[in-house]
């Protein structure tokens, strides 16, 4: 096994998109991760639009050792006919921690785990019963100077019953110039007999090597329901300390 440095002179970070990476935020580096929404789905005339606010803290306590939390706020409505019904609140409070695993070389991945728990601490419109685990196996590697593939696979329960729904995500990045970068990526789930793939894309805009700005949209055509989301975010870390 071989483990290197984690920090890297320009923030890893993981906006835009669904995945994450191997890598963690590096030794005493404090990251915040935060986004908009907005969202909305279509099923046999039943219409569901909303916002949400997602922030990821990340803190590093070793090189290849991080925790972090998750918090998102939401707000929806759901119409049906003449009828509406609202939904707002705290909708997902999660610990947990990153580890990096193994730097590969070349074509030979790099290689990370993520655990994270949800918390049974939510707003009455979306509260669960019991804590929610899930994990994330990750893959990253440079496929040329220009590509960069990531794969998440993973599984997650939903803290109301005993059921895990499986998790993937792909992603290709690729980068425009030294500032500005773009990726393309597929996501999913499955579960119950149910296979659910959704797309997205956008760009990343680094401003300085500490703080970057994003924006990117996706969509998804599962079992009749027809859902949409626009998203945009930023990501900044604290500097490294000199030696």
């Amino acid at each position: 096994m071989r483990v290197v440095g984690q920090f890297n002179e320009t923030i890893r970070t993981g906006r835009p998109g669904q995945a994450i990476g191997a890598f963690t935020v590096g030794d005493k580096i404090f990251q915040i991760q935060s986004g908009f929404d907005y969202f909305g789905s279509k099923n046999n005339g039943i219409k569901n639009s909303g916002f949400l606010n997602n922030t990821v803290l990340r803190y590093g306590l070793t090189e290849p050792f991080e925790i972090s939390a998750l918090l998102e706020y939401k707000t929806e409505a759901r119409t049906n006919g003449n009828s509406e019904t609202k939904s707002n609140g705290l909708s997902a409070m999660d610990v947990g921690m990153r580890y990096h695993i193994y730097t590969g070389k070349g074509l030979i991945p790099n290689v990370g785990f993520q655990l994270r728990m949800r918390l049974p601490v939510l707003s009455e419109d979306y509260e669960i019963d019991d804590i929610a685990p899930r994990f994330i196996v990750v893959t990253s590697q440079r496929l040329s100077k220009t590509f960069t593939l990531i794969t998440n696979w993973g599984a997650a329960w939903n803290g109301n019953n005993s059921s895990p729904t499986g998790t993937y995500v792909i992603n290709l990045a690729f980068p425009f110039n030294d500032k500005l970068g773009a990726f393309v990526e597929t996501f999913g789930a499955y579960g119950r007999g149910n296979f659910y793939i959704n797309f997205d894309t956008g760009l990343a805009w680094l401003l300085t090597p500490d703080l970057q700005l994003d924006l990117y949209g996706g969509y998804g055509n599962n079992y009749g329901v027809n859902d949409y989301f626009i998203s945009t975010g930023v990501s900044w870390r604290t500097k490294r300390k000199q030696q």
